[in-house]
């Protein structure tokens, strides 16, 4: 796996001789930054013909013989038997934009259905979810290497997939990387461990060849594999994406879906304009709405589960009455069970309670209610987290419902086996029912707006352990539908409610999970560590728009040091944390202290104003990097309103003053009013014209610093 590599080109002047050592180990002088194009630009683009791709909304792309997906049935390729299986379409008046491909098997009455969705807004974008079913009396034949996109499109010379890192934790989770393959090439990806976004890559690619190619999603919250090759014999970049491993027989009536594909074709200049058409989609079609549009990410404050409710309410309390203008608050992981530890306890650690999901009486004697009510008269959401994918052998809900779990020697966070795990088997329909029915409930007795759902298990042990030989796949297919079914029967029961996707921090950042969810805590990195949070924001803004760090903590400055709070420093880390949605924690600093109330508001003030830009389209102007001495700076443009905004951003530790900045989508001849902020204070708001703006020397004096440069044409 390749990193990007291109790198920021510094241009130094100094009278000292030698310089001094660099990113990279380049000698600089240390006096001027001149940083170019680099993430979105490849070095040496893609030699491919500029031969659009057809369209695979068209019915013509569903005939039997050039169907867009396969699979093997009793030891048949499906290429040699669909053209001879009774064939039918039409369209699904219940669904717009929506039609049902279906071809049977005439002698054993297998069924299967492709159903296609388009979008008059979006032409070129096709969504499809292949189902099975047995419409026969006895079992299928074996059904195995179910591909839902199996796939090819002509290219010539070197074709690149851009994509990006999962999360493992790291420092690095969410890089943008990128592969090469040749003639006879060949690239293989997947997710490991059975979670959509965790390990070497995000469920999501876009394959360019030249000036033309396609981005794909696969929407599936378990395992999933992507194999590209280059068929040189036929001049084919061809792709293939299903489940890591499908073997089984359907029994009479039973029915399965396999991933979602959502696929997006390409032709222009280059393939970071067709990541911002991506980006309109998912706000269009695949992000939760508010009022018809994608909805605005909360500011959201919080505390530990194992805390004194009398604590908390003071707390909040105090956030109130001093109008620190917060959206949500966030009870943690350690509220239930009859004997959690504090937090850190490692006696009873918070999650060998899970399973008990009833509020310690310990630190909620009158239960958790209170908390929600509170909040509800103070006009503060409520989010609380739960995990009920999982619990511990010996806890109440498993205890009393043994059969709805699954045993296995599978390992806690990717650590050493935990015998004492067990997994709920959400294929089991008495499970679905009663977790549904759990879940629910608490959501209505505690007054909860927003229920945040991690998943802190490796799933494919649970699964493998419980699959029959003839059986492969089923119970990670049951599960997953089940998922899917659990989040739109919450959805719909308590309306307005907020999903936080949380599994183990970004494990689950999928196309199915985005469209129900947000993600609030999208990794377990250390979140103190704010250059790997300002990356990630970076990183994930082509593919997973609807996220966010957690902003600042008590335990880093400026919490941690008397005023002034209004600083270079200061205001350089609360802007690291700007993105669709924002966290902080106030702590204790803030209490009794009119100065730091005063600085937190116009912090999020500050915020608030930015933060629609957030939904603009996204220009990365320096290269992604997690090096502590480098700047960062992004572009949003709103080409409908005719403006944007830039973040720029010099980094702690960084030796360089002064960057060069070449700006996207500005007209050289246009006339713009233009504010450079460096303060919390509104600056003087000048004219510019297009030809000046479009390339800006910058200069931020303090290390570290940032700067917000608002534009509008007039």
């Amino acid at each position: 796996m390749k990193k990007i590599e291109e790198e920021v080109r510094l241009l130094t002047k100094t009278s000292q001789a030698g310089g001094r050592q660099g990113a990279g180990g380049r000698k600089v002088g240390g006096l001027l930054l001149v940083a170019m194009m680099s993430l979105v630009q490849c070095a040496g683009q893609a030699i491919g013909t500029e031969k659009e791709l057809p369209d695979l909304s068209l019915s013509e792309s569903w005939a039997p013989s050039r169907v867009p997906f396969s699979f093997v049935y009793g030891g048949v390729s499906s290429t040699g038997l669909l053209s001879r299986w009774q064939f039918s379409e039409e369209a699904d008046r219940s669904k717009a934009g929506v039609r049902r491909y279906d071809y049977v098997d005439p002698a054993t009455r297998l069924k299967v259905v492709a159903e296609v969705r388009s979008y008059a807004d979006f032409p070129g974008v096709t969504d499809w979810v292949i189902y099975f079913k047995n419409e026969g009396n006895a079992d299928t034949s074996i059904l195995e290497n179910i591909l839902p996109f199996d796939w090819g499109f002509p290219a010539t010379g070197r074709v690149n997939i851009h994509h990006a890192r999962g999360s493992t934790a790291a420092a690095n989770d969410f890089e943008p990387l990128q592969e090469h393959f040749w003639p006879q090439g060949h690239v293989h990806l997947e997710a490991t461990s059975g979670r959509s976004s965790s390990g070497e890559s995000l469920p999501y690619f876009n394959l360019q060849a030249g000036n033309h190619g396609y981005i794909a999603a696969i929407g599936w919250s378990g395992g999933w594999k992507a194999d590209f090759d280059y068929n040189k014999a036929e001049n084919m970049a061809q792709t293939h994406i299903g489940m890591r491993k499908t073997h089984l027989i359907l029994h009479p009536g039973e029915e399965i879906r396999t991933p979602r594909i959502v696929w997006m074709r390409w032709s222009g200049a280059n393939w970071e304009e067709s990541q911002n058409r991506w980006r309109r989609l998912l706000f269009a079609h695949y992000t939760p709405r508010d009022d018809g549009r994608a909805m605005v990410g909360p500011v959201l404050f919080g505390g530990w589960g194992s805390e004194a409710i009398g604590d908390k309410l003071a707390y909040i309390d105090w956030v109130h009455q001093n109008h620190i203008p917060v959206d949500v608050y966030a009870t943690d992981a350690g509220w239930y069970g009859a004997s959690v530890g504090e937090e850190g306890d490692p006696t009873n650690p918070w999650w060998k309670n899970r399973g008990d999901w009833f509020p310690s009486p310990k630190y909620y004697p009158q239960g958790i209610r209170p908390l929600g009510t509170a909040l509800k008269e103070k006009g503060i959401g409520f989010s609380l987290w739960i995990e009920p994918e999982v619990s511990v052998v010996g806890t109440r809900l498993y205890a009393e419902h043994p059969e709805w779990f699954l045993r296995a020697e599978a390992p806690l966070f990717g650590d050493q086996p935990h015998p004492e795990m067990a997994m709920a088997n959400l294929g089991n329909p008495a499970a679905l029912a009663g977790i549904t029915k759990l879940v629910s409930g608490l959501i209505n007795d505690f007054e909860m707006t927003w229920y945040r759902q991690d998943f802190n298990v490796e799933p494919n042990a649970y699964w493998d352990a419980a699959d029959a030989p003839d059986r492969v796949g089923m119970t990670e297919i049951g599960h997953v539908e089940g998922l899917y079914k659990f989040w739109d029967a919450l959805l719909a029961e308590h309306p307005g409610l907020r999903i936080d996707n949380c599994a183990s921090g970004g494990r689950r950042l999928d196309i199915e999970m985005m469209s129900r969810s947000f993600s609030i805590w999208r990794t377990d990195y250390g979140f103190a560590d704010r250059v790997a949070e300002q990356a990630q924001t970076q990183a994930l803004a082509y593919w997973v728009p609807q996220n966010m760090g957690f902003g600042s903590a008590p335990s880093e400055k400026p919490w941690t040091k008397p005023g002034p709070y209004d600083t270079p420093e200061a205001r350089y880390l609360m802007r690291l944390g700007y993105d669709a949605g924002y966290g902080l924690t106030p702590g204790a600093a803030g209490v009794n202290n009119p100065e730091w109330v005063e600085w937190i508001k116009n912090t999020l003030a500050e915020y608030r104003e930015v933060q629609p830009y957030f939904y603009g389209d996204f220009y990365p102007l320096l290269s992604y990097t997690i090096n502590p001495d480098a700047w960062t700076a992004w572009q949003w443009d709103r080409p409908e309103t005719h403006d944007g905004l830039l973040m720029i951003f010099r980094r702690a530790g960084s030796p360089y003053p002064i960057a060069k900045l070449s700006l996207k989508e500005i007209e050289p001849k246009a006339i713009y009013d233009v504010e450079m902020r460096m303060s919390y204070r509104h600056a003087k708001v000048k004219q510019m014209k297009g030809s000046e703006l479009a390339h800006l020397t910058m200069n931020l004096p303090n290390d570290p610093d940032s700067m917000l440069i608002f534009y509008r044409r007039r």
